[in-house]
């Protein structure tokens, strides 16, 4: 496998006027890795994919793409890429064969190399039975398949997906992962994804948090949840933060986070002191404890400005 980086950013930036989308992303993706943007709306995601996919020019740093520099070589570095956006870009009016023979043709592939692209796309994804409907008779969860298995004709090197899961039952999102994995392991494809399903994060290589166009955070899941904590603690009523300064007297604290109804807390391992000291305490209205997830670490790592007791 190449050495190259499959991304490799520096400063990477865009304005829109006078608001500032991407601040300035730096990071590296190496060949073959999993890697997800996360963040809300408006963190900067789609602008960054935008950028590395060539639509958008950087307004600040740089950005390769398996070594080409997206605003110097958009040619070279479109070769290498799938991208699958937000809003699906299949014609209704041609069936799902047609939409992908013309997306083959597209990306430089002809004759019998174009049909035989598309017969074996159609067999990975499962799309045999939809294969001569019209693209505007399916579903929004078999569209967003189509749109998939557009992408991945070519057998690019990079795929740059954007909310690729946003509106599709699970059953079809469990399809666009199964796709998305055979393209790692049979193809060695790279995959930059965003998501609101922070689950479907979990198992990547890296994850990136943006907030309000800047890096938060960047590492594993895990280190990311080891960060918050092992187990979050959800406490509520007026003894709250009675407790919660408690906790942090024994040690037992990593993260806090006030809510609308009390505090988020990211503990350590020891649970059974944790719920030793709530059950004295007055004024608990409210406690839960579970596993960190993904998701709680995004919550209190976007929310720095809202962070207590850290």
């Amino acid at each position: 496998m190449s050495s190259t980086p499959a991304i490799d950013t520096e400063g990477l930036g865009r304005d829109y006027g006078r608001v500032r989308a991407l601040e300035g992303l730096t990071f590296q993706v190496a060949p073959g890795g999993l890697v997800g943007l996360l963040g809300p709306n408006g963190a900067g995601k789609t602008t960054a994919m935008l950028l590395l996919a060539t639509l958008l020019a950087p307004g600040r740093g740089t950005a390769r793409v398996f070594g080409h520099d997206v605003a110097r070589e958009p040619r070279a570095v479109r070769h290498r890429l799938g991208l699958v956006f937000q809003e699906t870009s299949i014609d209704g009016l041609l069936t799902v064969r047609e939409n992908l023979l013309f997306a083959a043709r597209l990306a430089g592939l002809g004759g019998s190399s174009a049909r035989s692209a598309v017969d074996e796309a159609i067999a990975r994804a499962g799309l045999g039975e939809k294969a001569a409907s019209p693209a505007r008779h399916l579903s929004g969860g078999w569209r967003r398949l189509v749109d998939i298995t557009r992408a991945t004709l070519h057998r690019p090197s990079l795929l740059i997906l954007d909310e690729p899961t946003v509106g599709l039952d699970p059953e079809h999102r469990e399809s666009l992962w199964n796709i998305l994995a055979a393209q790692r392991r049979d193809l060695g494809t790279t995959v930059l994804f965003s998501t609101h399903y922070l689950e479907e994060a979990e198992p990547a290589d890296r994850a990136v948090l943006l907030s309000r166009g800047r890096v938060v955070a960047d590492s594993t899941p895990a280190a990311l949840r080891a960060s918050v904590g092992h187990y979050l603690a959800e406490i509520e009523g007026p003894g709250a933060e009675r407790l919660v300064r408690a906790l942090r007297g024994l040690g037992t604290t990593v993260t806090a986070v006030r809510t609308e109804r009390g505090f988020r807390v990211g503990v350590s391992d020891q649970r059974d002191a944790l719920m030793e000291l709530a059950a004295a305490s007055p004024g608990i209205d409210r406690l839960a404890i579970r596993p960190t997830t993904l998701e709680d670490a995004y919550f209190v790592l976007t929310q720095g400005d809202e962070t207590w007791a850290r």
